[in-house]
């Protein structure tokens, strides 16, 4: 397979994994009708027993999508030996965790709030310092991340009134989605700008001839 057919299969398939993120909720509520994000996680799909095979298959296809998005797109905005192999640590963690979200049930309340909470605070901590990392040489660009960071952040203080969980994660993944859909679009832009130029210099290049 060329380079630009597995470059057009991989966006589609980010494009779908992107999207998920919101259509799977959405589909699952409408499953199960009288789901109350205020009293139940958004967890609560992957074990009830209409939703659990399709919640738990999306979270999956979710994470590696959010986790290739951002891996193609960590060496074409740093260049830091440093800098790469935080965010990567980083990245390479919460994609493990998100997976174990969705692999170990919520009857398994411990290891799966262990999880959860490891998928939060490192994607959270991922963010927060591609912006930080980024600010260092585009101070407007990196400010971006850090705000959206700091908001995934913040949104964990509805843990505190609220009984359930359900509000702060449909937040905090409207927040991952709109920094993933904007880091995807981005790259697409770059991606089909190089090769437009390459393409341009391949035409005005004089051919040898024999």
């Amino acid at each position: 397979m060329g380079v630009v057919q597995a470059r057009f299969w991989r966006r589609i398939y980010l494009g779908i994994s992107l999207s998920l993120g919101i259509i799977s909720p959405l589909i699952c509520w409408y499953m199960i009708p009288d789901f109350n994000p205020i009293t139940k996680p958004l967890s609560y799909f992957g074990v009830a027993e209409l939703t659990a095979w399709y919640w738990n298959a999306s979270l999956i296809i979710i994470a590696f999508g959010i986790y290739l998005n951002a891996k193609k797109s960590l060496p074409r905005y740093f260049k830091k030996t440093g800098n790469l192999k935080v965010l990567r640590i980083l990245l390479s963690i919460s994609f493990v965790a998100l997976c174990l979200t969705a692999i170990v049930s919520m009857d398994n309340s411990l290891l799966h709030r262990i999880s959860a909470s490891t998928f939060f605070l490192t994607y959270n901590l991922f963010v927060f310092c591609f912006g930080f990392f980024r600010s260092s040489k585009y101070v407007r660009k990196g400010i971006f991340s850090m705000i959206i960071g700091s908001l995934m952040l913040l949104s964990s203080l509805l843990l505190l009134p609220l009984p359930s969980s359900g509000v702060f994660e449909i937040i905090y993944f409207l927040l991952l989605l709109f920094w993933n859909g904007t880091l995807f679009y981005k790259r697409v832009k770059t991606e089909d700008r190089s090769m437009d130029k390459k393409l341009v210099e391949a035409k005005t290049t004089p051919t040898a001839i024999s």
